[in-house]
Order: C-alpha cells, then structure tokens, then sequence
C-alpha cells in the first residue's frame, strides 16, 4: 500500500507580472510575500514631505551626480512575490543597472517612507522587516503629523537607528557626503 500526502490547497500568490496588470486609478497598489495591497492615495501632508525631500535630495544630486532620486509612483521589485512602492527610492551610480523602464529590480541604496493615516502599521512593521531581509542599506521614515525623522541602517540583517530627528532639527546622513537640511522643509 502506498502512502500519498494530502493535497494542501495552495493560495493564489501575486507577483510582479501581476502588479503591471493592476489598473491605473489613483491607488497604490504593493505586493508582499505574494499578497496584495491597496491604499488610498496619500494626503497633502504626506505628499509635501515626498515632494520636499525629493527636492532637496534632487538638488545634492544635481550638484553632485553620486546617483538618481525617484519619488513615488515607483515599482520596487524585490522578488517575484515582493513589490513595493516605496514614496521616494535613492540608487547610487554604482546600482544604476537597477533602474529599468519598469521599475527598480532589486534593492536600492535608500527608500524612505512618509507616514499617513492608515499606513503605519505598513511601514513601521511589515515593511520595515520586508527592506531588512532585502538588504537595503538605508531606510528613513519621515512622519508628518508629529514632525519626525528616522534614520535606520542595515546590519547584520537587522535595522539600527543612527538618528532620529524632529520639529527643525538638521539632517545629515553618510548617503550623501556635505548634505545637510533642516526638517522644517519637510513640513507644510
């Protein structure tokens, strides 16, 4: 007699090639270990402190071409099963082989995250372990409502904060050699 193993139903995972099917409608669309995401899009709030900080890091990287800045709509595929749209990505020169029509495909150098509503949870958890076990080296959550911003960087898998700042406090990071701006430009 032979033993057979029940089958195990399995669940319908998305991919990347799915996310490129999804409607054009104004919502951003992330899939995360195969399962899909929707959020509404962001308040004015959030999308200042994207366009302020895209900006200020468009600016640096005029004046020193070190690599490319992209704010978000941007496809991050990290993995078949694992697409995000982080609000602003950072590539270095040295990762431009990255940069696709489509998107990034692979782990950039930096993606930042600005806080909304109903996106916290997302971003200080979920995605927070998601761009560790990737290994992007920098990850920054900039948080609106209570003037904040957080620097963390990989090691050892695992994301250490270098630097937290708030309110008007001035912002340097090692990304970005002779950088340095005072959050208040982040705020409306």
């Amino acid at each position: 007699m032979s033993l057979t193993r029940p089958k195990i139903e399995e669940k319908n995972l998305f991919n990347y090639r799915d996310y490129f099917l999804l409607p054009d409608n104004g919502k951003r669309y992330q899939i995360i270990e195969g399962e899909l995401f929707m959020t509404p899009p962001p308040g004015t709030f959030h999308q200042n402190s994207v366009t302020q900080l895209t900006k200020i890091l468009a600016q640096y990287l005029d004046k020193n071409p070190i690599g490319k800045v992209f704010c978000s709509p941007i496809g991050v595929i990290l993995s078949d099963i694992h697409v995000v749209e982080p609000d602003l990505v950072y590539i270095s020169k040295e990762k431009k082989n990255l940069i696709k029509e489509r998107g990034i495909f692979g782990s950039p150098d930096l993606v930042v995250e600005v806080l909304s509503k109903g996106n916290k949870k997302m971003d200080r958890i979920t995605k927070f372990k998601l761009y560790a076990q990737f290994k992007i080296p920098h990850y920054w959550i900039v948080d609106p409502m209570e003037k904040t911003m957080e620097l963390y960087q990989v090691e050892k898998g695992e994301y250490r904060l270098t630097s937290k700042k708030q309110g008007s406090e001035i912002v340097k990071s090692t990304l970005f050699p002779g950088q340095e701006f005072s959050l208040k430009e982040l705020w409306i």
